[in-house]
């Protein structure tokens, strides 16, 4: 019998918003980890469990409390893509039990593009706790959709494509109001994400999955007819470390 694979998303949508062509061709369980917050998680939760059912996988949501619901430094746009953290036990610790659980033949994990601090929290993790040859690291989307983001993570280029990242509607829908000169100022004290070489692509994925997450896809994309587009012109790509 074949073994799973498990996807480690950061929220109530990462998973499948990158991996949905992935998804719809293996046996998966999605772990999301960061899925409390206000009284709207719950509709975003249920969203989850219709999208993971719709793509054919498992959903498992671990409870951990998503970047502005557990501390100030995360209060704002600047805040989420800027700062730093400690290497987070507690999460660790939860994700070891998930592996020891599941035995996953592959661990898909976020690349951390878009530089949130809960994607680069859960890549940190990840990385830590499961072998090199079983890991994977997905393209975060949408945020890999605006030109050089994911070049900027892996540290090959110096900073995104300004006029791309400034123009892309997830970026207007957060900033409220947050002067660009902060956002760059931020981005230049990220620490690029070294060491990993593309392994694997895939084709644009059927959409359907993501039309269950309708509480968010307004924030993230213009309209139905600009995400299908978005999702057409890039392949998913996955990364693994290089070899030593």
């Amino acid at each position: 019998m074949a073994r799973i694979t498990l996807v480690l998303s950061p929220h109530l949508d990462d998973a499948v918003l990158s991996c949905a062509g992935y998804l719809g061709c293996h046996k998966s369980v999605i772990a999301t980890v960061f899925t409390e917050g206000d009284a709207s998680y719950e509709a975003r939760r249920e969203e989850d469990i219709k999208a993971a059912r719709i793509i054919g996988a498992q959903a498992r949501h671990l409870g951990f409390k998503d970047a502005p619901f557990r501390s100030v430094l995360y209060s704002n746009f600047v805040g989420i893509i800027g700062s730093g953290f400690k290497p987070p036990l507690r999460l660790e610790k939860a994700l070891a039990q998930l592996l020891d659980e599941l035995d996953p033949e592959f661990v898909l994990a976020p690349l951390g593009v878009g530089n949130h601090i809960d994607h680069r929290v859960l890549r940190y993790a990840a990385t830590k706790l499961v072998r090199p040859e079983r890991l994977l690291y997905y393209e975060d989307r949408p945020y890999a959709f605006v030109r050089d983001q994911v070049d900027f993570t892996i540290g090959t280029a110096p900073h995104p494509d300004w006029e791309s990242y400034f123009a892309a509607h997830y970026v207007q829908t957060y900033l409220a109001g947050t002067h660009p000169y902060a956002v760059r100022k931020a981005f230049a004290a990220a620490k690029p994400f070294l060491g990993v070489e593309p392994v694997r692509e895939l084709p644009a994925p059927n959409l359907d999955a993501l039309c269950a997450y309708r509480t968010q896809l307004n924030d993230l994309f213009s309209s139905p007819a600009a995400m299908a587009a978005l999702y057409a012109s890039r392949p998913e790509r996955y990364w693994a470390r290089t070899p030593a």
